[in-house]
């Protein structure tokens, strides 16, 4: 008997100390309400609970399969998986969205879940009644009347598509003001800068221009051809040929350009002559006077070897225009960034007026 007693004792130390002696497979399933209207959705529940490390394979259906007669299913959730007993054991749920559009009562059949290629079946079946929603038929004058075609609140016309192009475009000027308002940088201004022509271009051209003026009065004549070679002088020489007498101009030519001086020399003193003395220039003179100039600006001319292309340069403004600008681009800025406001709030409370 003592023998007996020891036996039934080592059994049942073993059974608790060997988790493999009752670590069985166990399969469950609930729904979330077991009552439900036609069309609604309800939540099945599948639970496994088995041994760590065992491949557990939950059963996969196509969208809108059945899962029982006239029960269909709508959405397969993922599996959540819990660890229990330090580890050794696992519990895998998975959710299952199912529901049905005939009013009926229907039964779930268990449902089997594959654990390491074997089948273990949930150990009931369940119920779920589904009804239809009440109508009353017999008062049919209580039912509301069919709606109208409703119309849109809002419509997008052209000058809201404007507006709106007109708000961003504001609030982009606005931006771009205000970031070049605070930049600290200088403000310039571009410009393209045409090289001067040669001296002798210009001369020439405005002396054969006076050519055509032979009726003019003499001493106007004159005064024109000797303030164009003192400007041509000027900028040939370097000497401020506008502001000297006939005799210092000689004496400066004498040091540059003596073998050009017989020309001019005539030229000046015919031109004094007529300016000073009231001498009545003839038409000879005048032709004499024409080749004489013409013949000093071809003798002392200096050819560019390349003219000079025209370039862009740009200018730093004065401090007055500066601050000036940058008043400008302030105020401009809270312009536009007013009206882009004015004309956003607008839209905004149209949008509202039409949909709250």
């Amino acid at each position: 008997m003592k023998f007996l007693y020891l036996h039934i004792l080592l059994f049942a130390f073993s059974a608790a100390c060997c988790p493999a002696l009752h670590a069985q497979v166990v399969v469950e399933t609930h729904l979330d309400t077991a009552q439900i209207l036609i069309g609604e959705q309800v939540q099945l529940r599948m639970v496994c609970v088995a041994n760590s490390g065992q491949k557990v394979s939950f059963p996969r259906y196509q969208a809108y399969g059945e899962i029982a007669p006239g029960v269909e299913v709508v959405g397969q959730g993922n599996i959540d998986t819990t660890y229990t007993d330090n580890g050794r054991r696992m519990r895998l749920e998975r959710k299952y969205t199912i529901t049905s559009f005939d009013s009926a009562l229907y039964t779930i059949p268990p449902c089997s879940v594959m654990v390491d290629g074997k089948s273990f079946a949930s150990r009931t079946a369940l119920g779920l009644k589904v009804s239809t929603v009440a109508v009353d038929t017999v008062h049919v004058d209580k039912f509301a009347p069919a709606h109208d075609v409703v119309e849109m609140p809002f419509r997008w016309s052209a000058m809201h598509v404007l507006l709106l192009l007109a708000c961003w475009l504001l609030t982009g000027l606005s931006l771009a003001l205000f970031l070049r308002r605070s930049d600290p940088r200088l403000i310039t201004r571009r410009m393209v800068v045409i090289p001067p022509a040669p001296p002798h271009v210009a001369a020439l051209s405005e002396i054969q221009r006076l050519q055509s003026d032979a009726d003019s009065d003499g001493k106007q004549w004159y005064t024109h051809l000797t303030e164009e070679l003192r400007r041509y002088m000027e900028q040939r020489f370097g000497f401020n040929a506008l502001e000297l007498t006939t005799d210092e101009i000689i004496a400066r030519l004498e040091q540059l350009e003596p073998a050009a001086l017989a020309e001019l020399h005539e030229v000046l003193r015919t031109a004094d002559l007529v300016k000073f003395a009231k001498y009545a220039p003839t038409l000879s003179d005048r032709e004499r006077s024409f080749v004489s100039a013409l013949t000093f600006v071809q003798q002392t001319k200096v050819e560019a070897q390349q003219q000079e292309a025209p370039h862009v340069e740009f200018v730093t403004l004065s401090d007055r225009r500066q601050h000036r600008l940058r008043v400008l681009m302030t105020l401009g800025a809270v312009l536009s960034a007013g009206i882009a406001c004015m004309v956003g709030c607008w839209l905004a409370y149209s949008l509202y007026v039409s949909f709250c």
